[in-house]
């Protein structure tokens, strides 16, 4: 199995993105290396400031773990810490999305219901509401060459017949290469020939609010990443030529997808008669 995100393989069934979490001054979520300290300090995504979103395969939470292997975890006094060795419940967090479309998550810690929150003076989890001040911008820590995986065809997306096509089984060759592009919170599918994708499943050299769609995470029995465009409509793969584009309010299996590391491709040939290495004889 290709390790997704560069960071799960075959042996762990939970599900692993890893992250920056920005907030609403722009500062990065931060984790000292000595003292298992947590702040919101960071300017730039380094090491300390990146974290894992672990997903639990059985109900629809989240565990986040820092760079020092601890998990985040909040009491019923709105104190966080990052000293956690095993997930339990004060380290379960849901997650819930910007009313406004911003992109943006709120993290509601599960066992006393506040929300995570606050700035590098006073990071507090504590509020029993969101306020812009609990919303986080959430950016994935990865190379942004992408394959996407269907959950539900178990197909990889493509270039084809200027679409974006839900039907190969191997991601093979430049037309499976999905470039992530990071926009203000929110993210865009771009082609290798540099296009994005559309809510209405066209490709366009220009970068707008339809080819804008938020991140959203799930976790349970069904997990993956989906992507909600403009309209509050989730990409998927339509009809017998599986195009992607906006069209369910709804999450299902045909709405989650999986990013996975794209593997470099060469072609090897030979300097002494000039002929390309192949696979058959």
């Amino acid at each position: 199995m290709t390790a997704t995100n560069g960071v799960n393989g075959s042996s762990k069934p939970d599900l692993q993105w890893k992250v920056g979490l920005i907030n609403s001054a722009g500062k990065y979520l931060t984790a000292e290396s000595f003292g298992f300290k947590i702040n919101v300090s960071g300017t730039s995504l380094k090491k300390k400031q990146t974290f894992i979103l672990e997903q639990d395969p059985l109900e629809e939470v989240l565990y986040i773990k820092s760079h020092t292997g601890r998990y985040l975890s909040a009491d019923k006094y709105g104190n966080v810490t990052c000293e956690a060795e095993e997930r339990d419940q004060m380290e379960k967090f849901s997650v819930e999305y910007d009313k406004h479309g911003s992109g943006k998550w709120a993290f509601r810690n599960v066992a006393h219901g506040n929300y995570l929150g606050g700035n590098e003076d006073n990071f507090k989890c504590f509020s029993k509401s969101v306020t812009d001040n609990e919303l986080w911008v959430v950016q994935l820590s990865i190379h942004p060459q992408v394959n996407l995986r269907n959950v539900n065809r178990k197909r990889y997306a493509h270039l084809k017949d200027e679409q974006l096509q839900v039907t190969e089984v191997i991601p093979w060759g430049k037309e499976a290469l999905i470039i992530l592009h990071f926009d203000n919170g929110k993210y865009a599918l771009k082609t290798y020939d540099n296009r994005f994708l559309n809510r209405d499943g066209t490709l366009s050299t220009d970068l707008s609010d339809d080819s804008r769609f938020t991140l959203e995470i799930k976790s349970g029995a069904n997990c993956g990443l989906a992507f909600r465009d403009c309209t509050g409509a989730y990409l998927t793969a339509v009809g017998a030529t599986a195009t992607m584009k906006g069209r369910n309010k709804t999450v299902s299996r045909d709405e989650l997808f999986m990013l996975e590391d794209s593997c470099p491709q060469v072609v090897l040939t030979s300097l002494a008669n000039n002929k390309k290495v192949s696979i058959r004889q």
